[in-house]
């Protein structure tokens, strides 16, 4: 009991500090204090004092009117605290003072006798059942009292008060506000809901779903979204039987959960567009059937089963008790399990408590504090850390600077230089995301088409924590879409197939993204049925896409899927052939000036590589001179550089120049001639040779001088520039020059489309 007063005082003294430093309206603030009163009011019922139970209820009821503007007075809740502080006191202290807190509940809005004591009973009532306890016959079941609290007076679903349709600016500044919490709130919803289907006893996943509704819950009551504020009420509740454990986690569960998530996201979405748009922010779609099966899915599934299992972990119960106390509620559904264990001796009161306190204390989990910051923000800082290093690295080259002998001087410009480079590499890294919240984000989508396709898909992903600019993870969202779709339904045969094929039944899609290259590459491979040669060049042929296939390689054959309306399946379905949406793929990866490759083996699957050059990020490149002409040229992409010798140099019919290096003969690729420059040495042996990699081929790029190593940032060239092949981006130099950043998979094209260019 010792423990239970000291977590009552802290929290009770808790909300007393937030109500002394709180300002203004800081609704954060006041839902953090109902926060602390709900649980004050839970952890008291034990206390045997219904009065204290009865004011915490009373200020819990007075805040949530404050939170919803149906007043603005918390004079009444400053003296009510004030009084609870003096009550709780007096239980420590042991004394027993009667006083008439009559007045105190008429202010807080509850009649003498009313609802503050009703509360008090229910809460007593309710610990009094889950002690195996016999409720007073006069007293209503906790259940009724608790729902008739926690959804008020029957709900018209049919008919909502519109939202102010004329906020002012502070008001559109919470709305906003609103808006991007709440999205981001549901895709954690979905990625916890994958969590918690897959470990039902995974507390926190539960818990924080439930959080998420609860935060939308309130805010929208607070603006007066009224439908949005219903439907995420009504699935709070549902919510909370499975946190308490009346409620098992099963997938009709998961999928109204699923479908209110689905449904939240696009009154929000209307939210959001009426409030851009100047129009109606109540989009008006009906949430009548949706809140209909989420009540049938909370009433018609009862069973404590994993309070069940616990006690059976714990050695408390063992299975053939807990089967006869599951039939004995099948035939008394109003009792609890907990009730029924205790009543017939199968487990104490202090057992079945224990369990549900287990079952509901979640794990401890640290979590970092985070900010949200407009990218706008952002990228002026990432311009003006650049910025700094440029000015720092033209400082010291300055010729006054570079010709002094002050030590002390040469000291200070070296901690610049650090301080800059790490201050710019650190603003770059606010730019750049884990791909995880897209990869997370086709968890549900695999499990909705495998569900709807009958097939047994399971997803695997590797290389989560890849960064990669958050731009490019937004624009990669669609196009990972479509390739799944169609490597569910096109791509894994069905169970029987799978089996008769000598495969295990449930197929596997693999997620994997790394960094190659200088460039980020996404992996979306299957184990299914692989690419069908035959077909494709069937449908292209009727297409008029080719004439003869003979010449053309399986590489470019392959290509042909990304055909706009090219589709080699039988039957057209909602999700049916490689070729649906794979234009949209194509389309999409070329825009972020990436490439698509395909690797498929008939009868064992197929892996669809998407390599996304580096747009927006800092990277380590050679810095090399061409006339006057610098490129940077990726790190990640050397191989080796040296001089050749005039025996290494060769040309090939058909191929144009190439170099012996490591007992090989590699294409030799005049920088000059591609990008129209000067080249110093008059020969190819009287220059330098840098030979670079790209998807496993090497070329050997001819070049004046080797200038150094450097961090720099690629930074676009703008709309006019940015579809010169070849080139990834433009960084600006120590002496304020831009260097042209090479794009590897652009010089190969060159090469291969006119060798003879050299």
């Amino acid at each position: 009991m010792t423990d239970v007063m000291d977590s009552l005082e802290a929290r009770i003294e808790s909300v007393a500090l937030a109500l002394v430093t709180m300002d203004g309206e800081d609704i954060p603030a006041m839902g953090e204090m109902l926060n602390q009163l709900g649980k004050i009011k839970s952890q008291s019922r034990d206390l045997g004092s219904d009065s204290f139970v009865a004011l915490t209820c009373a200020l819990e009821g007075y805040l949530e009117k404050v939170v919803l503007r149906e007043t603005k007075d918390l004079s009444p809740f400053e003296d009510g605290l004030e009084q609870l502080q003096h009550c709780f006191h007096n239980l420590c202290n042991g004394v027993e003072e009667e006083q008439d807190l009559s007045g105190l509940f008429s202010c807080l809005g509850v009649e003498p006798g009313g609802n503050g004591d009703k509360h008090a009973k229910t809460q007593r009532a309710g610990a009094d059942a889950a002690d195996g306890k016999a409720t007073p016959s006069d007293a209503p079941p906790a259940e009724a009292d608790t729902e008739a609290s926690a959804t008020g007076p029957e709900l018209n679903l049919d008919h909502f008060d519109a939202p102010d349709p004329d906020p002012d600016e502070e008001d559109r500044e919470i709305i906003s506000g609103f808006v991007m919490e709440s999205l981001d709130g549901l895709e954690t919803v979905e990625i916890s809901l994958m969590e918690m289907e897959e470990n039902p006893d995974d507390s926190e996943s539960i818990n924080a779903i439930f959080r998420s509704f609860h935060t939308i819950k309130g805010v929208s009551a607070f603006l007066g979204f009224m439908r949005i504020n219903t439907l995420a009420h009504r699935s709070e509740n549902l919510l909370d039987k499975i946190r308490s454990g009346e409620l098992e986690i099963q997938p009709r569960v998961v999928d109204v959960i699923l479908d209110a998530v689905d449904l939240l996201k696009k009154l929000i979405q209307g939210v959001k567009a009426g409030l851009e748009n100047g129009g109606d922010m109540d989009c008006g779609l009906a949430i009548a059937p949706l809140v209909a099966r989420i009540e049938a899915v909370q009433n018609n599934d009862a069973a404590l089963l994993p309070m069940g299992r616990i006690m059976i972990e714990r050695g408390d119960l063992n299975e053939e008790a807990l089967n006869r106390a599951l039939e004995t509620q099948k035939a008394h559904p109003d009792k609890k399990l907990g009730e029924i264990l205790v009543e017939s001796g199968q487990a104490t009161a202090n057992q079945v408590a224990s369990a549900l306190q287990e079952q509901k204390t979640p794990p401890a989990r640290r979590t970092g504090l985070q900010v949200k910051v407009d990218t706008k923000k952002l990228d002026n800082l990432v311009d003006m850390a650049g910025e700094l290093v440029i000015a720092q690295s033209m400082l010291r080259q300055h010729p006054q600077i570079a010709a002094s002998q002050d030590q002390t001087l040469m000291h200070t410009l070296g901690q610049l230089s650090q301080i800059s480079s790490s201050l710019q590499t650190m603003s770059m890294s606010l730019r750049m995301v884990p791909i995880k919240s897209t990869f997370q984000k086709m968890v549900r989508l695999v499990r909705d088409l495998a569900r709807n396709s009958g097939k047994q898909v399971r997803l695997t992903m590797s290389g989560e924590d890849t960064e990669i600019d958050r731009n490019v993870v937004d624009e990669l969202y669609e196009p990972m879409v479509h390739m799944i779709r169609n490597s569910v339904d096109h791509g894994l045969e069905p169970p029987q197939e799978r089996i008769a094929a000598g495969k295990e039944p449930s197929g596997e899609i693999n997620l994997r993204a790394f960094h190659r290259g200088g460039n980020i590459v996404v992996e979306i491979s299957d184990d299914g049925r692989g690419l069908n040669r035959e077909r494709i060049v069937e449908k292209a042929r009727a297409n008029g896409l080719i004439a003869d296939e003979s010449k053309l390689p399986d590489d470019e054959i392959y290509q042909l899927i990304f055909q706009p309306g090219f589709s080699t399946a039988r039957e057209v379905s909602a999700i049916s052939g490689r070729g649906v949406g794979m234009d949209v793929v194509k389309q999409a990866i070329e825009k972020l000036r990436g490439r698509v490759d395909i690797q498929t083996r008939p009868g064992q699957g197929s892996t669809f590589v998407i390599s996304l050059p580096l747009t927006l990020a800092i990277i380590e490149g050679m810095v090399v001179r061409v006339g006057k002409d610098r490129y940077v040229i990726p790190a990640l992409s050397i191989i080796e550089s040296f001089r050749p010798t005039r025996d290494q140099y060769a040309t090939v019919a058909g191929q144009g120049e190439m170099i012996l290096t490591r007992n090989s003969l590699v294409p030799l690729v005049r920088l000059d001639r591609y990008f129209n420059c000067a080249f110093d040495a008059g020969r190819p042996w009287e220059g330098l040779v840098v030979t670079v990699e790209y998807d496993g081929k090497h070329i050997c790029l001819l070049l004046d001088e080797l200038l150094g190593k450097e961090e720099v940032v690629i930074k676009s060239m703008g709309p006019y520039l940015q579809n010169v092949k070849g080139i990834a981006g433009g960084a600006i130099m120590g002496d304020g020059r831009v260097g042209l950043i090479l794009d590897m998979a652009g010089i190969w094209q060159l090469a291969n489309t006119n060798p003879n260019a050299a």
